[in-house]
């Protein structure tokens, strides 16, 4: 399970490199330079940016998973497959899932190519895999890390939390994976939504 602090900790980082307010060039420059635009491969074996190609302009809800992963992983990622299908004929066109693996050393795009066929996942999920350090400087920048270094080697203890938010506002935020579906349906939409339909 995911502890408190990594919550936090991911609240923090996502509050430090992103703005709430109206689209701004500055504001468009400090979210390119706080995403890592790292080089990864797709489940179908494609390069991509993480930033130019997955992140930019869009809607998005990243987590962090491996498919050896036992409880936590498959139970996260089968409550992701409810969202992707309460969120209907958005997914996919306007809201897209990322799904990155903590152990790129054996989490290969055949291999996530078999986990996404086995959860029924569609077009608008990307899993990715890519040079290790780099994915693990991913997972800090987004604030996936615990401050106990005990705590924060626990692979299972980051496997647990999705990040999601509209990168064109620079509005996110983090939520428990098992959360009920309909719970974090609800809080992406309405923390995605444009800052002048926001409030009430």
């Amino acid at each position: 399970m995911c502890s408190r602090s990594v919550l936090l900790v991911v609240l923090l980082a996502l509050a430090a490199g992103c703005e709430t307010t109206p689209l701004r060039t500055k504001a468009a420059d400090q979210r390119k330079d706080h995403f890592p635009n790292i080089q990864l491969y797709t489940q179908d074996g494609e390069a991509v940016r993480f930033y130019d190609d997955l992140v930019r302009d869009r809607i998005v809800l990243v987590y962090f998973m491996f498919t050896t992963c036992q409880g936590i992983c498959p139970a996260t990622t089968a409550n992701m497959v409810r969202v992707q299908d309460l969120l209907g004929d958005r997914f996919g066109e306007d809201i897209f899932f990322i799904g990155v693996t903590l152990t790129p050393e054996t989490d290969t795009p055949a291999v996530l190519k078999a986990y996404a066929d086995q959860y029924g996942t569609k077009p608008g999920w990307t899993f990715v895999t890519g040079d290790k350090d780099e994915i693990e400087m991913l997972r800090r920048k987004t604030g996936v890390y615990d401050p106990d270094p005990v705590v924060d080697a626990d692979l299972y203890s980051h496997a647990g939390l999705v990040t999601f938010g509209n990168e064109s506002t620079g509005r996110w935020s983090a939520l428990p994976g098992t959360m009920r579906a309909d719970q974090i349906t609800t809080a992406m939409l309405r923390r995605t939504r444009p800052i002048a339909q926001s409030r009430p």
